[in-house]
């Protein structure tokens, strides 16, 4: 059986400097932040996702719910397989926000909005 490490999420990669993880609300794709992506890209290293089971990224494997807990866990592997270290800055929207809150938690961000 795959597990949710089996590819990093899709995602949009701007910018250089410390990294922001950009995540979107429900029903949405890493696109919902095209409109702020290149003016944060000029400040930071900006990486928008597409949660799993959400624009190009494929769902969690079957049998892994996709509770924030597992999407977070998910959203560090596919951090990890990018080389970009945690603790990470990250912006939420609804899904994205729950998600982003469950992060800090778990001490895998910086700062959470």
């Amino acid at each position: 059986m795959q597990d949710h490490r089996a590819q990093p999420w899709h995602h949009a990669d701007k910018g250089q400097g410390r990294p922001l993880v950009l995540l979107h609300g429900i029903g949405m794709s890493h696109q919902s932040w095209k409109p702020v992506l290149e003016r944060l890209g000029a400040q930071r290293r900006v990486l928008a996702f597409d949660i799993a089971g959400f624009g190009r990224t494929p769902p969690l494997a079957d049998g892994i719910v996709p509770d924030p807990a597992h999407l977070a866990a998910a959203l560090g592997d596919s951090l990890d397989a990018l080389g970009v270290a945690l603790p990470v800055d990250i912006a939420g929207n609804s899904l994205g926000g729950h998600v982003a809150l469950e992060c800090a938690r778990l001490g895998m961000a910086r700062a959470v909005v």
